[in-house]
């Protein structure tokens, strides 16, 4: 997530000093080209960035910059743009870095952390109306959500309503946890749907690569499925 990206930079140039672009790719696992943009993300956004060419060259920050989100941990981040809904924080991992990171809100982000919050937002919604009880422990979720961030084709084994089990290829668009029952919402062979986790029996994720189509909006799709869905319940009921 590039939001968490950039706060590690920060934080290795504050703490570590003047490093390299091979040197940042290959501590954050991202590629050089990534580096020079993301640091071309952090100058538009305010932070006094220094690029020395040459021979023992590197980005640095000014001997006493002190970052605003200095505090800030790696879960904290991720915790800080998602929505809080109980029961579904601790299947995520950040039920406590949410409680720490409420404690340093008022510390100023840089523009672009603030513009990447949209970006995670779209990937991960929290529905905290209920409709039945919490699900068991999803033995899938781990997977799902890292081929969601690394744009990864997933093929599924996928057991409906009526017990029949199917195998397809999905694009993960992001997951949507309904009072902690979780959904993984990608487009499949019949367009953009909705998959209970639950009910996905295996998970292989791809070498398949995607990109996420820029109109997708997870929110607004989640809300006119719950109303599909609704829609069908009543009628069949």
């Amino acid at each position: 997530m590039r939001a968490d990206r950039l706060i590690s930079i920060l934080m290795l140039l504050q703490q570590e000093g003047k490093k390299t672009a091979a040197e940042l790719a290959d501590r954050l696992e991202v590629s050089e080209r990534t580096i020079y943009r993301d640091m071309d993300a952090l100058s538009l956004s305010g932070i006094p960035v220094y690029a020395d060419p040459g021979a023992g060259g590197g980005f640095s920050l000014p001997p006493n910059y002190k970052s605003p989100i200095g505090g800030l941990t790696t879960p904290e981040i991720q915790a800080l743009f998602l929505y809080a809904a109980e029961g579904s924080l601790d299947q995520l991992g950040i039920g406590s870095a949410l409680r720490s990171a409420l404690l340093k809100l008022m510390q100023a982000l840089p523009e672009q952390s603030r513009k990447d919050a949209y970006w995670i937002q779209q990937r991960i919604h929290i529905d905290p109306d209920s409709w039945q009880q919490e699900e068991k422990a999803l033995p899938h979720f781990a997977a799902v959500q890292d081929s969601i961030m690394k744009l990864c084709e997933v093929q599924i084994s996928y057991r409906n309503r009526a017990g029949l089990e199917k195998s397809l290829i999905v694009k993960p668009y992001g997951l949507v946890a309904k009072a902690g029952i979780w959904f993984l919402v990608g487009e499949g062979d019949q367009g953009a749907q909705a998959y209970r986790l639950s009910r996905i029996q295996d998970v292989k994720v791809t070498e398949g690569k995607f990109e996420r189509p820029e109109s997708f909006d997870l929110q607004a799709f989640w809300k006119e499925w719950v109303i599909r869905y609704e829609a069908r319940t009543i009628t069949n009921s």
